[in-house]
């Protein structure tokens, strides 16, 4: 009866789980990196190529960057059943975000053997904003978690069953987390090291060479490819952009200190207190430390890109501080699920410590997140179990605050952050390319705002055959720097040269061109093509920002 009970709970808490994280899933427009994913995803589901014609790759090549491949091959079924758009991007994401708290509460039961410290772990991961903002977001750390959950689920069900088939799922999950997103790299080795470290004694006694020999060679072939490319191949390359020993700034401080008037007299000596051994530690062990900011975690998140969470708002809620410290502080080391979630809580900032302002990355730091919610739940399960009527009425009072802020938290995520970041999102591409009109001769489109290629194709659901490239095209068309798609009616407008771009519109436009401009940098001030029409065009979109200001105009000759 009590696990029907459980059950049924848990049911709940992931039905609701779904229906929240699908809720208005259009309230905020595909970003950038979005629309890479579903336009990846769907070359991939046309050719088997990524748009750069690369075969079945094991590190995608984008236009602005290359990234780890399973998120976008996992996308493909989304993006057939629903088409590139919002649901079609973010189904994959959503749906690996439900099976994280699945595998979290079942993680917890193997180990805790207690349903009621599952079920309010699930809860906590759950419903937290940390966890709700990024897998309603094509973000490749929801998969990320949730196969580094089923990974270390495997590998207990493996210790605890002795059956070969969980040894060999568990590396095959560990192998995926590398083919998602960089921090696994770091993260996954140390955790794969723990479990093995740990288990030391249970893995000898069921000592097995065939089992051994297999595991390997698994492990081998799985990650071979992806690591050759870490370490020589574009995700190298993608560590050296963002890695804190890149730091132009930090090396920048050193000359400056090595050079100032100060330490001109003992310049050798300043060698020894200026150098980037010193520097990169510190700049290390500051990320580090900033990760487990209060500040950072429970009141303000990422202000550096309010992308990543809410503004007047933590990653995770004020109302479960009390939880956490008494998790914490109530921790029994001898109990195997607190020594790996205490494991996971530090080592989860290492990766984002090694980049640059790694240590305030929500998407970097997502690792936290698991362990964070354990010991919340922790806390709160310490609180339910006691006898004592002070800790239930202490669980009652934050129960409330919890529910006032998830009120308050919802209010702002609906209402107020999709038009107070609407920047932040690419607002305004979809509402632009969606609706061209047919009847057209050739399509100018300028690249002055912001990369219009990949917006223009998705939302055209545009297929070219030959590999897209956006440099390698740019070339002098009607005496300006562009570049054409293949059809070569299609032109995209890297640089207007020293003329006014409504002058130089109204010069090369041909009877049914159609021309999409933006505000502020093709058109003047708040001028209103619509209301003050070209001569010789006609306004065929006029688009707004939230706030009422103009985002771009597309107009066409008669």
């Amino acid at each position: 009866m009590k696990f029907k009970k459980h059950s049924i709970i848990l049911i709940l808490i992931l039905a609701l789980s779904f229906f929240l994280r699908i809720y208005k899933i259009d309230n905020l427009s595909l970003f950038g990196d979005e629309i890479d994913v579903g336009y990846q995803a769907f070359s991939l589901m046309k050719t088997g190529k990524d748009y750069k014609g690369n075969l079945l790759p094991t590190y995608i090549e984008s236009l602005s960057e290359s990234r780890a491949p399973l998120l976008l091959y996992l996308s493909i079924p989304g993006v057939k059943l629903f088409g590139l758009n919002e649901l079609g991007v973010r189904i994959t994401p959503i749906i690996f975000g439900i099976l994280s708290i699945f595998v979290f509460y079942k993680l917890i039961l193997l180990l805790s053997k207690s349903p009621k410290l599952a079920l309010i772990s699930a809860f906590i991961l759950s419903f937290n904003p940390w966890h709700f903002h990024y897998s309603r977001s094509a973000f490749e750390v929801t998969l990320l978690l949730f196969l580094t959950l089923l990974g270390t689920y495997l590998f207990y069900r493996f210790i605890k069953e002795n059956k070969n088939k969980f040894l060999y799922f568990s590396i095959f999950s560990f192998a995926l987390t590398f083919y998602t997103y960089n921090t696994a790299n770091i993260f996954v080795p140390l955790l794969v090291i723990f479990l093995l470290l740990t288990n030391i004694k249970t893995l000898k006694k069921n000592f097995n060479p065939k089992n051994l020999s297999i595991a390997f060679l698994l492990s081998l072939v799985l990650v071979l490819p992806l690591l050759i490319q870490i370490f020589t191949g574009s995700a190298a390359n993608r560590f050296k952009l963002i890695s804190i020993f890149n730091n132009q700034d930090t090396i920048n401080t050193i000359v400056e200190k090595r050079t100032s008037f100060s330490a001109l007299e003992n310049q050798k000596i300043e060698r020894l207190f200026h150098n980037k051994l010193i520097a990169f530690k510190y700049e290390f062990f500051r990320n580090y430390l900033e990760s487990f900011s209060p500040n950072f975690l429970f009141t303000t998140g990422d202000t550096s890109n309010i992308r990543h969470s809410v503004p007047g708002f933590g990653l995770l809620f004020i109302s479960f501080i009390p939880f956490l410290i008494i998790g914490l502080l109530s921790l029994d080391l001898k109990k195997e699920i607190n020594k790996i979630m205490l494991f996971a809580l530090f080592i989860a900032p290492i990766s984002a410590a090694l980049t640059i302002q790694g240590g305030h990355h929500p998407t970097r730091l997502f690792f936290l997140i698991f362990p964070l919610s354990y010991f919340i739940a922790l806390g709160a399960f310490k609180l339910l179990s006691s006898p004592k009527l002070i800790s239930k009425l202490i669980v009652f009072a934050f129960t409330i605050a919890l529910l006032s802020e998830a009120v308050l938290y919802s209010h702002e995520y609906f209402v107020h952050y999709p038009k107070d970041s609407f920047e932040y999102w690419n607002y305004g591409y979809k509402e632009l390319f969606s609706n061209l009109p047919q009847n057209t001769n050739n399509y100018f489109i300028s690249n002055r705002n912001y990369n219009s290629l990949l917006p223009f194709i998705f939302y055209q659901n545009y297929h070219q055959n030959t590999a897209l490239e956006d440099k390698g095209q740019e070339k002098i068309i009607f005496n300006l720097n562009a570049f054409n798609l293949e059809d070569n009616d299609i032109y995209f407008i890297n640089d207007w040269g020293n003329q006014d771009v409504l002058e130089e519109v109204q010069n090369i436009a041909q009877s049914k061109d159609t021309f999409l401009l933006f505000q502020g940098k093709d058109i003047p001030g708040d001028l209103d093509l619509s209301k003050e029409p070209l001569e010789g065009f006609k306004t065929i979109s006029t688009i707004y920002y939230p706030n009422n200001t103009i985002f771009a105009q597309s107009v066409q000759k008669l």
